[in-house]
């Protein structure tokens, strides 16, 4: 059987949602004036009436990836701030998408960035290049793109070599896909008459309740595994 990617279309965000990129606080872990972000992680249940896809938000913690699946900043634990949005329509969208396994619960987390180009800002997509972050699936889920041309998102295979599937992503289109099965990465962003341009997405990934990359033990590891390395 193929690998799972998927490209598809969700709800449009409200207003509220949509405002809330030019609010994020900029990412000083792997953008610097390029990136803002906001970060948050909840428990996924089917409710069987009616059927439907809830979110629990979790408390907050930090970011944490082991340096196995990021060289960049693995290990190290990145403080960010909470979302401020819901984001129950698109991952319920999302959730049936993919197809999640309705007998258990997952764990996602939901990252919504900005991603800046311009004068004096190199609009880099994917600081870390092509890479896997580790999770079951992933997905990437664009809302509004001003005055900019790139920002192709790319899969490959595992440990890299010419992509097998490029999209550029609309507002309100996302990209899901197996994340266990392939690499992904994104070119950067070009200004479209030199002023500046951005790129307005969530980053979500999913893994099932019981695999899942949260809580003290799970940073531990994260953490043990930058000393050692």
């Amino acid at each position: 059987m193929a690998p799972f990617y998927k490209v598809f279309d969700l709800p449009p965000a409200a207003p509220s949602v949509l405002a809330e990129f030019a609010t994020l606080p900029l990412d000083p872990y792997t953008g610097g004036r390029q990136r803002s972000r906001r970060f948050s992680q909840y428990r996924l249940r089917l409710d069987p009436e009616p059927r439907q896809w809830r979110l629990s938000l979790l408390p907050h913690r930090p970011f944490l990836q082991p340096p196995t699946v990021n060289t960049l900043v693995g290990g190290i634990p990145r403080e960010l701030e909470p979302l401020r949005i819901d984001p129950t329509p698109q991952i319920h969208t999302a959730a049936r998408q993919i197809g999640l396994d309705e007998g258990h619960d997952w764990h996602i987390n939901v990252h919504q960035c900005r991603v800046k180009v311009g004068p004096g800002v190199a609009g880099v997509s994917v600081p870390e290049g092509p890479h896997r972050d580790g999770h079951d699936f992933a997905m990437l889920a664009v809302f509004a793109r001003h005055n900019i041309s790139g920002g192709e998102n790319q899969l490959m295979p595992l440990g890299g070599g010419e992509p097998f599937f490029r999209v550029t992503l609309q507002p309100n289109q996302a990209l899901a896909f197996d994340d266990t099965a392939m690499w992904h990465t994104a070119t950067d962003l070009e200004s479209l008459d030199g002023g500046f341009g951005h790129r307005d997405l969530w980053i979500v990934v999913f893994n099932r309740w019981d695999r899942r990359k949260y809580g003290e033990e799970f940073e531990a590891r994260a953490v043990a595994g930058r000393a050692a390395s």
